[in-house]
């Protein structure tokens, strides 16, 4: 079962407009302003490297539920996580940057102790899914954790 990313709008139109500056008023203003040679004028470009390699590392995003467990795709990372080896799954809001595009964000924990940050469209009917998958998890106030267990903060 496949589920789709949550885009904030404000957020996508936030790295649009910094995309469009840093790769077309900033080397303009460097080619007018300094004069730069044709060689050096494409260094004037490099912003425009910068995003792509950014974009590239950030699309496309999904999220799988499978039969081998619970597949994250963002941009060129891919993780395949067990079920067994998920222990906590906890909602949160939050503007700080990441390499989702929405503040409401889940943060997967395995039991090796890494971390996955991903933003589901239906954060809801994920959660449901992933619980019917996983039986160590219970529904607590956050998401699904393992019984008696403390939250995780980031």
């Amino acid at each position: 079962m496949r589920f789709n990313t949550k885009f904030d709008r404000w957020q996508v139109v936030v790295v649009i407009l910094s995309a469009v500056v840093s790769c077309t008023v900033v080397p303009a203003i460097l080619i007018i302003n300094f004069e730069l040679h044709s060689y050096q004028s494409a260094l004037a470009f490099f912003p425009l490297a910068i995003w792509l390699i950014i974009l590239l590392s950030m699309l496309p995003q999904y999220y799988e539920l499978g039969g081998n467990g619970l597949f994250i795709r963002q941009g060129w990372h891919r993780a395949l996580l067990p079920y067994a080896s998920l222990v906590e799954l906890q909602t949160m809001s939050s503007l700080f940057s990441a390499a989702v595009f929405s503040a409401d964000r889940i943060l997967i924990v395995t039991d090796a102790g890494k971390r996955f940050l991903i933003a589901v469209a239906e954060q809801e009917r994920f959660l449901a899914e992933v619980s019917k998958r996983c039986p160590q998890l219970n529904q607590n106030e956050s998401g699904l954790g393992l019984p008696f267990a403390p939250s995780t903060i980031l």
